[in-house]
């Protein structure tokens, strides 16, 4: 498999929406028929998407006869990542008080995602599955790079199947808990929610930022190499 798309497919095990959707989901009174459901639903569309994206690029670079379309995608990839990474750091809060006796903001309002998780039956669970791995930027660079180290078709489709597999690795320990020790399962959720909610903003600036000047720098690279 390729080294790159593994990497990527490890950032990409721990999500606070998906983790949020499986402490919910753990503490309703049919965990393990909805972690399946969601389980399912996520793995289809993901899946899908994948295959569908590498068979269309695999298709592109044997009309092209070039391998110039992956660094320009990774550079693509890379510059969206960095400017998601700024725009996350320019609404960093400050940590020192503007002045003294300053209150903290109300809590806010429940997100779409939160009311989403309330009574979740199992066609909800299957569209949560589907909304909590949504393919993003780690995604699509990981697809890019699997098509790139790919010896063919079917060796591409393995990988993503293996990609999503460790993406959804999270799910699986937690359906397999969920039939063992549930308790287990929701603190240990409940644990890392906590703290990834506490530190979901710089989380955000440095797994971006790293994501996006790695692809940048490779991309760069990979043209200037081919360029000389």
């Amino acid at each position: 498999m390729s080294t790159e798309a593994l990497l990527l497919a490890i950032s990409a095990i721990i999500r606070p929406t998906a983790l949020a959707a499986l402490f919910a989901i753990l503490a309703s009174r049919e965990p393990r028929r909805l972690l399946t459901a969601y389980l399912v639903g996520g793995l289809v569309f993901t899946l899908a998407v994948g295959v569908l994206v590498v068979v269309l690029l695999q298709g592109l670079n044997a009309r092209t006869a070039t391998t110039t379309s992956r660094p320009v995608v990774d550079i693509v990839l890379g510059v969206a990542a960095l400017a998601y990474a700024i725009s996350a750091w320019a609404r960093w809060p400050s940590p020192w008080p503007l002045s003294r006796g300053t209150e903290r903001p109300p809590p806010s309002e429940p997100t779409w995602m939160q009311r989403r998780l309330q009574g979740l039956t199992v066609r909800g669970s299957a569209g949560a599955g589907v909304l909590t791995h949504l393919p993003g930027l780690t995604y699509l660079a990981a697809l890019n790079a699997i098509v790139a180290a790919a010896a063919g078709a079917v060796d591409g489709l393995v990988q993503v199947a293996v990609y999503n597999a460790i993406w959804f690795s999270t799910v699986i320990v937690a359906l397999v808990l969920a039939a063992r020790r549930p308790q287990l399962a929701r603190e240990v959720l409940e644990r890392l929610v906590a703290w990834i909610r506490v530190h979901r903003r710089p989380i955000t600036v440095l797994f971006f930022g790293g994501l996006g000047g790695y692809l940048l720098v490779s991309g760069i690279l990979h043209l200037t190499t081919r360029a000389s």
